[in-house]
C-alpha cells in the first residue's frame, strides 16, 4: 500500500514538474516573443510610418506626375463646338477652341480630324477645295489641297507628338513603322507640300491661321464729327477696344467681325465703346454732344445700344430705353444708324438738336399676323416687310414696301425721366405726347399721355401709337383699358380742327399705314381689330377662320387660358367729305381672277344677271409671308341667286347662258409638279354642283362659251410682276404656256353630281356645307345687303 502510494505521489511530481516545464517553456517562449513585440514595437511603427511615408511621397509624386500629365492634356485639349442642331438632319458645322488659345472657326464637324495626342488638327474638304493643317506646338498652319490631304492620312497615326522625338511603339525596323521626329515630318512637309507654312496671328488670347480671319478685322477706324465751332471740349477721339479674353466668348470672331472703337476724350477713355452705327451729332454751341453707344461695364457682348449725352455743364447722361415700359403687343426701334454709302446726309438724322433738346428718331413696328388676314396673335416685326398696296386686274397682288410710322423723342438733359414725342408735320404742326400715367401691370395696358398740336390741347389721354395720313389727317387712339380686357379700342381722327369718331364694331388693337403702289402712303388706313375669341379646342390654323365656331369678343372668355383672340385686318379711307370709314374687305372686278389672286372679291356680270362674291380663302401654308405662286384655298363662293359653295379657290367663271358658275379647287399642289384640282360647275338652275378633275400645275380658267369651258395650265407667276403697277402689262413668261384645253357639254355630263339643299333663309348649299350656313350670312360686308 506504502508503495503503491509512494508510486502515486511520484507520478504526481512528474506531472506538476510537466507541467511546470511546459509553461517555463511557454513563458519563455511568451516573453521572447512579447519583448520582441514590445522591443520591437516602436521600430515597427516607426518603420511602418517610415513606410507610409515612402509610400505616400511616392503616391504623390506618381499623383503629381499624373497631375502633370492631366495638366498638359489639358493644354492640348481640343474642343468642338458644334453651332447646328444635331436633331434637325445634314453635318454639323461649329469652330474649335484649342485649351492653348489655338482657333479655328468655321469647321464642319465631319471634317475635323486630330493626330493621335492632339498636336496637329487638319481640317477637311467638305465645301472647299483646300483645307487646313494646323501644328499647335510650333503655331503654323499650311493650306492644303485634297491630293496632298490624302498623303496626310496614310501617314496620319506617324505624326510627331508632342515630344517631337521618333517613337518605335511596333518594335519593328522600318522606317515605315515609326512614329517621325519633329525634323523627320518637317523635311516630309517640305518634299510633299506646295504651300509654305504660315505662322499663326495672335488676336488677344487666340491664335488663328491669317486667311480664317474676317475681312472685317481691317476695317478702318470710323470718323467722328467735328463741330463747326471751337470748343472748350477735349478733342473726342477713338481707340481700338478690344475684350479682356476672346476664348471667354461664345463667338470669339465677334469682336473682329463687328469691331467697336474706345471713346476717348483727349487722354482719358470714358465708359463707352462704339461701333459705326454711333450717328454722333454736336449741339450748335459745341458744347455738348449725343451719340449712341455701348456701356463697357459688365459684359459688353451683351449690352444694349444706348443713348448717351455728353455735356459740359453735366457730363454723361444716358437713355437705356426707347420707350416706358409698356404690355401691349407692339415695340419701338431705332431707324438704320448706318452711315450713307453716299457722301451726302440722310433727309432725316438719327439724331438731332433743337435748342436744347436732343431729338431721337424712332420708329414704331410693323404689326403681322401668323396668317395674312387674320389670325390669333400678334408679332412685331421691326425690318421691312412686304404688305398689299393693290392689285392687277387678274386679282394678283401688288407687293410694296411696308412704310414705318416714326416720332421723335424730345430728350431734356434738365429733365432726363420726363417722357415727351413729337409726331411728323401734320399742316405745318406737330402733335406732342406727354407721359401722364404709366401702364397698368396688365396684359395689353399702354402708357396714357397728354397730347397737343401746336398751343391746341386735346381733351383725353391718349395713347402713343398713331399714324399720319398724307400730312391731312392724325389717326388717333383714345387711352383706355386693353380691349383683349374689355376696353373699346375705339379710334378718333384730327384734321387740326376737330376730332372725328371712327364708328367701328369691335376694337382695334393696331395700325399701321398702307403703301401707295407709286410710293408714299396711300390715303388709306390698316388696321388689326380684335374681332372674335374662340376657344383652343376649336382652333385649326390649317383652315379658314370662317370654318371656326367664333363667339362674339368677350373679355370673360379671353380671361381664361383655354380661349385666345381672333385679330382681323381692315382698311379705312376718307370719303368725298372727308370723314373716315370702314371699308369692305371686298373689292371690285370685271375678269376671272387667277387661283393665287388674293383677297376677296366681287364680280357683278351685269349681261347675265349674277354677282357672284368670293371671300375668306387663305394659304397653302400657313404663315404672315406673300407666296406669289401659291394658290388660294379654302374660301367661299356666294352668288346674289342665293347658292353658296364651301372650300374653293377665288378663279371662277361665269356660264354663258346665265347658269351659274365654274369653279376652281385645289386639292393637292406640289411646286414644278403636276397636282390635283376639281372643276365645279355650280349651276343655280338645276341646284346642283357637277365636279370633274384636273391634272395640272397651275390651271386658269379662260372663258366659257358654246363650244365650252376654256382652260389653259399657266406657267407659274412671274415675281418680278408682283412688283410692277397695277395696269402694267405681264412680261413674256420664259416658260412657255401649255396648251388650252376645252370642256364640253358631253364632259359634264360623266361628271360627279351633288344636289344642294336649302338651309336657313333660302341658302343653297352641299350637305357637308349646311352647318356653316348661319356664319356665311352673318358676313359684316355682304355686297347685297341693304
Amino acid at each position: 500500500m506504502s508503495v503503491v502510494l509512494t508510486l502515486i505521489a511520484i507520478a504526481a511530481l512528474a506531472l506538476c514538474l510537466l507541467i511546470w516545464l511546459i509553461s517555463r517553456l511557454r513563458a519563455d517562449a511568451r516573453p521572447a516573443s512579447s519583448a520582441t513585440a514590445g522591443q520591437e514595437a516602436e521600430p515597427s511603427v516607426a518603420q511602418a510610418r517610415t513606410a507610409s511615408e515612402v509610400a505616400a511621397q511616392t503616391l504623390s509624386d506618381q499623383e503629381l506626375a499624373a497631375q502633370a500629365d492631366m495638366a498638359s492634356e489639358a493644354s492640348r485639349d481640343v474642343n468642338f463646338r458644334p453651332q447646328g442642331e444635331r436633331g434637325m438632319g445634314g453635318p454639323i458645322y461649329g469652330d474649335v477652341l484649342c485649351a492653348d488659345g489655338v482657333y479655328l472657326p468655321h469647321v464642319w464637324e465631319m471634317d475635323m480630324h486630330t493626330s493621335y495626342d492632339g498636336r496637329w488638327l487638319r481640317t477637311g474638304f467638305y465645301d472647299s477645295e483646300t483645307a487646313h493643317l494646323v501644328d499647335r506646338k510650333s503655331r503654323r498652319s499650311w493650306v492644303i489641297s485634297k491630293p496632298e490631304g490624302e498623303l496626310l492620312d496614310a501617314i496620319h497615326w506617324r505624326m510627331p507628338r508632342w515630344s517631337g522625338e521618333s517613337i518605335n511603339e511596333s518594335g519593328i525596323a522600318d522606317d515605315a513603322h515609326v512614329i517621325m521626329s519633329d525634323a523627320s515630318f518637317e523635311a516630309w512637309l517640305g518634299e510633299h507640300m506646295s504651300a509654305q507654312p504660315q505662322p499663326l496671328l495672335q488676336v488677344v488670347d487666340l491664335w488663328v491661321p491669317a486667311d480664317c480671319l474676317p475681312a472685317e478685322v481691317a476695317r478702318p477706324m470710323p470718323t467722328l464729327p467735328q463741330p463747326a465751332q471751337p470748343t472748350p471740349v477735349p478733342p473726342v477721339l477713338l481707340q481700338r477696344h478690344w475684350p479682356a479674353s476672346l476664348r471667354k466668348l461664345r463667338y470669339p470672331m465677334a469682336p473682329l467681325q463687328n469691331p467697336h472703337w474706345q471713346l476717348m476724350l483727349g487722354e482719358t477713355a470714358q465708359p463707352w465703346v462704339l461701333d459705326e452705327s454711333h450717328s454722333m451729332v454736336w449741339r450748335a454751341d459745341a458744347q455738348a454732344f449725343a451719340l449712341y453707344a455701348y456701356p463697357t461695364q459688365g459684359d459688353a457682348s451683351q449690352a444694349s445700344l444706348r443713348l448717351a449725352v455728353w455735356m459740359m455743364e453735366r457730363g454723361w447722361q444716358q437713355w437705356p430705353q426707347l420707350m416706358p415700359e409698356d404690355r401691349k403687343p407692339w415695340a419701338l426701334g431705332l431707324p438704320d444708324l448706318e452711315p450713307p454709302s453716299e457722301p451726302q446726309a440722310p433727309a432725316v438724322l438719327p439724331l438731332s438738336w433743337l435748342n436744347e433738346l436732343l431729338l431721337q428718331r424712332v420708329q414704331l413696328d410693323r404689326p403681322e399676323t401668323e396668317r395674312l388676314h387674320d389670325g390669333t396673335s400678334i408679332s412685331c416685326a421691326m425690318s421691312e416687310v412686304d404688305v398689299c398696296a393693290a392689285h392687277q386686274r387678274d386679282g394678283l397682288p401688288i407687293l410694296k414696301p411696308s412704310l414705318p410710322v416714326s416720332l421723335d423723342w424730345l430728350r431734356d438733359p434738365a429733365q432726363p425721366a420726363l417722357w415727351r414725342a413729337q409726331s411728323e408735320p401734320l399742316k405745318g404742326q406737330r402733335l406732342i405726347w406727354t407721359l401722364s400715367k404709366p401702364a397698368r401691370e396688365e396684359l395689353g395696358e399702354t402708357a396714357a399721355y397728354n397730347l397737343q398740336w401746336g398751343e391746341r390741347h386735346l381733351p383725353g389721354t391718349w395713347a402713343l401709337e398713331h399714324v399720319i395720313v398724307q400730312g391731312r389727317w392724325a389717326i388717333l387712339m383714345p387711352h383706355g383699358r386693353a380691349p383683349i380686357r374689355g376696353g373699346s379700342g375705339s379710334l378718333q381722327v384730327w384734321d387740326g380742327e376737330r376730332l372725328q369718331s371712327v364708328d367701328l364694331p369691335w376694337p382695334v388693337v393696331r395700325l399701321a399705314a398702307v403703301p401707295s403702289v407709286k410710293g408714299g402712303m396711300a390715303a388709306r388706313l390698316r388696321v388689326l381689330a380684335l374681332t372674335a375669341s374662340l376657344a383652343d379646342k376649336d382652333w385649326d390654323p390649317s383652315t379658314a377662320s370662317w370654318r371656326w365656331p367664333l363667339q362674339s369678343v368677350s373679355a370673360s372668355h379671353l380671361a381664361r387660358p383655354d380661349w385666345r383672340p381672333l385679330y382681323s385686318e381692315r382698311e379705312l379711307a376718307p370719303d368725298a367729305q372727308g370723314r373716315w370709314q370702314l371699308l369692305p374687305r371686298w373689292r371690285e372686278v370685271r375678269q376671272i381672277q387667277h387661283p393665287c389672286s388674293d383677297g376677296d372679291y366681287v364680280w357683278r356680270d351685269d349681261v347675265r344677271g349674277d354677282t357672284v362674291w368670293w371671300w375668306g380663302g387663305v394659304n397653302e401654308r400657313v404663315n404672315h409671308y406673300w407666296q406669289h405662286d401659291e394658290p388660294r384655298k379654302d374660301g367661299v363662293i356666294m352668288t346674289r341667286s342665293g347658292l353658296a359653295f364651301c372650300g374653293v379657290g377665288p378663279c371662277a367663271c361665269p356660264h354663258p347662258s346665265g347658269e351659274g358658275w365654274a369653279l376652281l379647287e385645289p386639292v393637292e399642289t406640289r411646286y414644278g409638279e403636276l397636282g390635283q384640282w376639281q372643276l365645279h360647275w355650280l349651276n343655280p338652275v338645276e341646284k346642283e354642283v357637277r365636279t370633274l378633275t384636273l391634272k395640272a400645275r397651275m390651271p386658269v380658267l379662260q372663258g366659257w362659251d358654246a363650244q365650252g369651258l376654256h382652260w389653259q395650265d399657266l406657267p407659274l407667276p412671274d415675281e418680278a410682276a408682283l412688283q410692277g403697277e397695277a395696269s402694267a402689262v405681264h412680261k413674256p413668261q420664259s416658260e412657255p404656256a401649255a396648251a388650252r384645253q376645252l370642256v364640253v357639254a358631253q364632259t359634264w355630263q360623266r361628271a360627279g353630281v351633288e344636289p344642294l339643299r336649302q338651309g336657313i333663309n333660302g341658302l343653297w348649299l352641299r350637305i357637308q356645307d349646311l352647318r356653316y350656313a348661319e356664319a356665311l350670312l352673318g358676313q359684316d360686308d355682304c355686297p347685297w345687303k341693304n
